[in-house]
């Protein structure tokens, strides 16, 4: 056995040929304790109490030994929930209980090492789990050691140390054209949600947003549109939840064709009411409805879209590629960045310009050639000698 002198701890060698180590620090408890380490040799153990002995001496406490990852993240679980959207806690309370526990869940919080997680996501990836699921479970557990660094349980997130490739962009197909926007919304004019379609191309608003508009959110004397709310599914109901940054509530301007549809869409919902009678309607505030007045279901929404794709000989896009084509279009047109971000909400001009600014391969032939127009066309006249 290798002893240091008083209070540095010591250093010994098990029969199985790993080493072991042990220091005394003070706990969260306030507490004076005899903590543990293990490593391949001396030199890794020593290394282990030093980062112990020094987290000591900066006043910061040593976690509780018996909490184990398990418990913690039940906690931090709890915790979250009130700081966090519900479709996020959703998420993280998914990858708690499908594989952060299953997997490291019995390991005590304040023995967990680089090592465990690195051979956690080798696991993950073995079995068959997607790059982008393993990259959300790693981020659900940084997230969570974080908040326990924070709370002097830990004295390092161990979850940073291990990296995570981004995985590779899958091939989205690009959103509608203006041809291809224009013609699908002629196609759907008789749709009893056209006004619907009409909202989420021309003004970009996200689907929880343009299902979860309240007649009180329209004037159509002032041609103003309110965005404070979004509808969404959460553990089995639907909820009014706010909006998904501060920049996404806002007022916006409704254009002429956007007046128009809403008013032929009130009048379409005034008829509905009375031909289902006082006992099968139900009377809400919301602007798009079922048949009967009730609230449209999200996942409904963009099947319906999908459908009407197919149906109508349309290219399949994605429901929320109509926000896209309404950035797109606007950025062609040259509104300016700040304006298109203010319309639709982004937290960022960044996400207007880099993730949603989808350029064709037309505007960028057409760019060039306005360049080419600049510099002057060469021909294949030879200069005269």
């Amino acid at each position: 056995m290798t002893r240091n002198s008083n209070g540095d701890g010591s250093v010994w060698q098990r029969q199985d040929g790993r080493w072991s180590g042990a220091a005394y620090v003070r706990t969260h408890t306030g507490k004076i304790e005899r903590r543990y380490v293990y490593g391949k040799d001396e030199k890794d153990v020593l290394r282990k109490i030093a980062k112990l002995q020094e987290a000591n001496d900066q006043g910061v406490p040593a976690g509780p030994t018996r909490l184990t990852v398990a418990i913690f993240l039940g906690e931090w679980l709890e915790h979250a929930r009130q700081h966090i959207r519900p479709h996020t806690w959703a998420s993280y309370e998914a990858n708690v209980r499908l594989h952060l526990v299953p997997l490291i869940g019995s390991k005590q919080l304040t023995a967990l090492s680089v090592r465990d997680v690195r051979l956690m996501v080798e696991k993950l990836r073995k079995a068959g789990v997607t790059p982008r699921t393993v990259q959300w479970i790693h981020s659900t557990l940084r997230a969570a050691l974080q908040h326990a660094f924070r709370e002097e349980l830990v004295t390092r997130n161990v979850a940073r140390g291990v990296k995570i490739a981004t995985p590779a962009t899958g091939t989205t197909p690009p959103p509608f054209s203006p041809d291809e926007a224009r013609r699908f919304l002629a196609a759907v004019a008789d749709h009893r949600l056209y006004a619907l379609w009409v909202v989420l191309i021309v003004l970009g608003l996200r689907r929880s947003e343009a299902i979860g508009l309240h007649w009180s959110d329209v004037d159509l004397d002032a041609g103003t549109l309110k965005i404070t709310r979004g509808l969404q599914r959460v553990e089995g109901e639907l909820r009014e939840l706010p909006t998904k940054t501060r920049r996404s509530t806002r007022t916006v301007p409704l254009p002429p064709i956007c007046v128009h549809v809403l008013r032929v869409h009130g009048d379409r919902q005034a008829k509905e009411r009375a031909n289902a009678g006082r006992l099968r309607w139900q009377d809400t505030e919301y602007v798009f409805t079922t048949g009967v007045g009730t609230p449209l279901e999200p996942s409904y929404v963009s099947r319906l879209f999908v459908e009407l794709c197919s149906k109508h000989g349309f290219r399949r896009v994605r429901l929320h590629d109509m926000r896209h084509t309404c950035v797109t279009l606007l950025l062609s047109l040259g509104v300016n960045p700040r304006i298109v971000m203010e319309i639709v909400g982004h937290s960022a001009i960044e996400m207007t310009m880099n993730v949603y600014g989808h350029v064709s391969l037309d505007s960028q032939r057409e760019a060039l050639g306005r360049l080419d127009d600049q510099l002057g066309t060469p021909t294949d006249e030879q200069p005269e000698e």
